[in-house]
């Protein structure tokens, strides 16, 4: 993708990282799966890296990914409110020469190609509505990447059977969706090197609106019990498009139909 060389700007502004996870709720929570995966992200997609963003929301994840990363991202969204607030927040940083974020329907992600150093999503391939769909998601975001390419992604797990009683109560609409477990975990690990995976939360999330509780409550359960792929609030991961003659062959064979269609 093309990106223009800069012109004489004021400088941005510095980005703190829980600012750009506020959108999406939990941010303290968020803050302490994303900071530990940075250092993995720094060493394996350098500065400068042409990376694809699944889902960016209100953009300012990506402008803080951009400004303490220095990754060019191309971002793509459903959402025109998005999109608006994204270009806003860019344009409010100063940091539009490194961010270019696309509105498209879901049929058009799926149609973009290209071999990215990297790819980006978090808490995106959950909301699919059934395995297939799941699937066919991690088979296009093998597709886009370059060989040894790198995939980061945070997802919401399905964890413990309190949680899901929650989220029941409360009404949360992906109660039923692709939350991650034990058997969405078994297709990144036939798709992709897996180069680090951690795991968060059981009952600590319940205090994510406490900060201070929060950490005492996620330090206590960490000593008590190992997280895994089923009993996991959070996933975070990074993994790495193999190479070789060891790779997979994928193969993309468009969206499967949906309810409705």
């Amino acid at each position: 993708m093309p990106w223009p060389a800069r012109e004489n700007r004021p400088l941005s502004r510095e980005l703190d990282l829980r600012s750009g996870l506020e959108a999406g709720g939990a941010p303290v929570m968020w803050e302490r799966a994303v900071r530990s995966l940075l250092p993995g992200m720094q060493e394996l997609v350098p500065r400068g890296s042409e990376v694809l963003e699944i889902g960016y929301g209100d953009g300012l994840l990506s402008c803080y990914l951009h400004q303490r990363l220095g990754w060019r991202i191309l971002g793509l969204d459903v959402s025109e409110e998005a999109h608006r607030s994204a270009q806003e927040n860019a344009s409010r940083f100063g940091l539009e020469d490194g961010l270019e974020f696309r509105c498209c329907s879901p049929d058009a992600v799926w149609s973009t190609r290209g071999s990215y150093d990297a790819v980006f999503i978090k808490t995106v391939l959950y909301s699919s509505r059934s395995f297939d769909e799941y699937r066919t998601w991690l088979d296009w975001v093998f597709s886009v990447l370059k060989p040894g390419g790198v995939f980061v992604n945070f997802e919401t797990g399905r964890a413990n059977s309190l949680t899901q009683i929650y989220r029941r109560l409360r009404g949360r609409s992906y109660t039923d969706l692709c939350l991650y477990t034990g058997e969405i975990e078994r297709l990144y690990n036939v798709r992709f090197e897996i180069i680090e995976r951690r795991y968060f939360g059981g009952l600590s999330q319940f205090f994510a609106p406490l900060p201070t509780l929060y950490s005492i409550a996620s330090k206590v359960e960490e000593e008590m019990r190992r997280r895994d792929a089923d009993n996991s609030f959070i996933v975070a991961m990074i993994c790495r498009r193999p190479t070789g003659d060891g790779a997979p062959t994928v193969e993309i064979e468009g969206p499967p139909a949906r309810d409705g269609a």
